[in-house]
């Protein structure tokens, strides 16, 4: 079962299944169960669409240790936000049946690939890239 932990070390299971769908279409107008819907992952990719996703779908572990909207927002950032997404990708992929589920396990594994050669990249030949775009931007040669 996808999880993730929030910077207070508290660990949030995600789960999907129909109930789940039906309280997210029906408290934020988002329909996760359709994806050819008009830009899912481009409103998912907003951190803010993102967590408010995630607490519809894990406000019954919230409320069993009273933690708000606000505290659950406020235990997210940086690698932590990463980390949620990953388990609501994960957790959204583990809802359709196959072949839909083989699918999307194959894209997000192939994001994940993706993801982790730009940040080698980075790591590798930031610098060079920074100082590139800066002349450009700068028109310095």
């Amino acid at each position: 079962m996808p999880s993730f932990k929030d910077t207070n070390g508290r660990e949030w299971l995600v789960t999907l299944n129909v109930a789940h769908i039906k309280r997210v279409r029906e408290r934020l107008g988002i329909n996760l169960a359709d994806l050819q819907e008009g830009g899912l992952l481009s409103r998912l990719a907003d951190p803010v669409t993102l967590v408010d996703v995630l607490f519809v779908l894990v406000q019954p572990q919230a409320d069993d240790i009273n933690v708000s909207d606000e505290q659950f927002a406020a235990g997210l950032g940086g690698d932590t936000l990463s980390s949620a997404s990953t388990a609501l990708l994960e957790a959204l992929c583990d809802f359709f049946p196959n072949p839909t589920r083989l699918m999307l396990r194959k894209v997000l594994a192939e994001t994940q690939l993706r993801q982790q050669k730009a940040v080698v990249e980075i790591e590798q030949h930031g610098d060079e890239m920074i100082r590139t775009a800066l002349d450009k931007a700068l028109a310095i040669n």
